[in-house]
């Protein structure tokens, strides 16, 4: 299969995390979602020939832009609900033969005795549009539990539920990719939100576990096998 090797070098880095611990029966059901004053003579004359330049160069630019942004050809986002998508239950095999590039990060999950996923293929309108991830990983006293959504549709078709996320304010980069994260302290628990972009798609998160940094690992993870 396409990207075995890759697989098998990602299996090696973090056999040291995935490992130790049976998973207990426990499900996630909070879901939430969660920025020249004037001058006399020849100087005068200059800067004020200058900034008529400079006006009519941003009047140009504006004008172009606002042209750009109102133009009929560029496609608008369609937003749909997960519950009026067709969706069919999937294995990481069977879509990694057509997705490896975006679930490449994910392979561990198939794998780990103490890390768990399941997928859901998300269709609309007859098209592929949306892998649904549902993650549990548990050592020691170290758990979370999170879904994990990547986009297929280029940016053209999202889910209203992933409306609040597409909108996080972008927090810095991670192993040089772009990615915004939000976390607060709920009912003893920690629950993140989190939108990451990788040249394979926009990812969009919800975890909670017992650690602020339980979705770190998982940004990380999906970043550095982008």
């Amino acid at each position: 299969m396409k990207g075995m090797k890759k697989d098998k070098t990602i299996e090696s880095a973090f056999r040291g995390y995935f490992e130790g611990a049976e998973l207990p029966p426990c499900d996630l059901e909070r879901i939430k979602r969660r920025y020249v004053r004037r001058k006399r003579g020849i100087f005068w004359k200059v800067t004020s020939a200058f900034a008529c330049v400079l006006f009519l160069c941003v009047l140009s630019v504006g004008i172009f832009l606002g042209r750009g942004a109102s133009d009929p050809a560029r496609t608008p986002i369609i937003y749909y609900t997960l519950a009026s998508a067709q969706a069919e239950s999937a294995t990481y095999a069977q879509l990694s033969d057509r997705y490896e590039n975006q679930l490449r990060g994910l392979s561990p999950f198939a794998w780990a005795e103490n890390a768990q996923a399941s997928y859901t293929l998300y269709f609309v309108d007859g098209e592929e549009a949306l892998i649904g991830a549902h993650l549990r990983y548990l050592r020691g006293l170290d758990y979370w539990e999170g879904e994990l959504y990547i986009d297929l549709s280029g940016g053209t078709l999202l889910p209203e539920e992933l409306r609040t996320l597409a909108a996080l304010e972008e927090s810095g980069s991670i192993g040089g990719r772009p990615y915004a994260l939000s976390t607060e302290y709920t009912d003893g628990e920690y629950l993140s939100e989190a939108k990451l972009t990788l040249p394979a798609g926009e990812y969009y998160m919800t975890i909670m576990g017992s650690r602020k940094s339980s979705a770190d690992f998982l940004l990380q993870l999906l970043a550095k096998n982008s």
